[in-house]
């Protein structure tokens, strides 16, 4: 005879409490006391308890076909000087797909800037809680290595990017390595041999140098005509200084690429300006394209979709009641995807003679 499959009334029948009480203890649902929470579970493993995959995927169906209900708000956390700091191209982006994700599971997204005036830690997280907030999508930090000063105990969280070091949660972001992979894949197929990199040491440590470990270790290898020396400029208050532009001109004089990987359009101004044509005397190419980049050569990171796979991921972890610190952080990449533009051309199309150019 089949031994009785172990059911959450059963757990609560032992445990003395409501059967409600228990379903949110598996959860790990914050509303529970900590305590009871801990004996609940405790008495669930010993029981051998086990959720039902089956009747997991009928919720889950029952849930997707079901009108859209409104099941809470989501907070988007900025920890910028200023309020409006954090506003550059691709994080906006990231928020612009994480609301249209999360609004498909029936949440909304509220901004949370945690520098506001007379904020700190302990307010911050009653403020979160008094709105029913157990949710959070992390902005990327402004320094390239930083740490959320936010208890996150009884939140679910999800970061884009590398710059959270501490404390090391779920992140989704672009496969940078990828993109860079791309961006030398096609640089082949189109004819080019001699690539440089010019990238700063900012931007560089905010996505833990993937730009330079792809390019050092370039598809095709061996049959590139020479390795050019990665260009990292120095971060200084005066980035896009004369001195700096001096420093990439000579760089260009002296290893010659036949295209020029970037992450910065002011690159591009100084090749124009020095005299260089592009593409006819050196392509002009970036692993790290936004929406607005339509004319470009390069990788579209595809922010919306990264916004839209956070807005996902997070629902997913407050419909589990995945809440605090994970014990092992995931990490989820999107691979871009390439982009001819007007910068970059085809080196290996052989240009068509008239007949009347060939008599002659």
């Amino acid at each position: 005879m089949a031994e009785k499959r172990v059911v959450l009334r059963d757990i609560a029948e032992k445990a003395g409490v409501h059967l409600t009480t228990v379903a949110r203890a598996i959860k790990n649902d914050p509303r529970v006391n900590p305590k009871t929470l801990e004996r609940i579970q405790s008495i669930a493993r010993e029981m051998g308890y086990m959720p039902d995959p089956m009747l997991a995927a009928l919720s889950t169906y029952r849930i997707a076909t079901r009108p859209t209900l409104y099941h809470g708000t989501v907070a988007w956390v900025t920890d910028y000087p200023t309020r409006d700091g954090w506003m550059v191209e691709s994080f906006q982006h990231y928020r612009l797909g994480a609301a249209e994700a999360l609004g498909r599971h029936g949440y909304l997204i509220e901004d949370f800037w945690l520098r506001a005036p007379g904020l700190n830690k302990r307010r911050a997280v009653h403020i979160l809680e008094s709105r029913g907030i157990r949710g959070l999508l992390i902005c990327p930090l402004p320094s390239a290595v930083g740490r959320l000063g936010l208890p996150l105990d009884n939140f679910a969280a999800v970061t884009f990017g590398y710059t959270m070091a501490r404390p090391a949660i779920h992140r989704v972001t672009t496969s940078h390595y990828e993109n860079m992979q791309i961006c030398l894949r096609q640089l082949y197929h189109l004819g080019y041999r001699r690539p440089g990199f010019v990238t700063w040491d900012e931007i560089s440590k905010r996505v833990h140098d993937q730009w330079i470990a792809a390019f050092r270790t370039p598809p095709f290898e061996g049959k590139w005509a020479k390795k050019i020396p990665v260009l990292q400029l120095a971060k200084t208050p005066t980035t896009f200084s004369e001195t700096n532009r001096e420093i990439f001109l000579k760089w260009v004089k002296t290893h010659r690429p036949d295209a020029v990987l970037v992450v910065d359009r002011h690159i591009l101004d100084w090749l124009t300006e020095a005299g260089y044509r592009v593409p006819e005397d050196i392509a002009y190419v970036s692993p790290s394209l936004q929406e607005s980049n339509v004319d470009h050569a390069g990788v579209f990171e595809t922010s919306i979709d990264v916004g839209r796979a956070a807005g996902d991921f997070l629902a997913g972890l407050l419909s589990r009641g995945e809440y605090g610190v994970p014990k092992v952080p995931r990490r989820v990449l999107l691979d871009g995807f390439w982009q001819l533009g007007k910068t970059a051309r085809n080196l290996t199309k052989k240009t068509k003679v008239a007949p009347a150019e060939a008599e002659a």
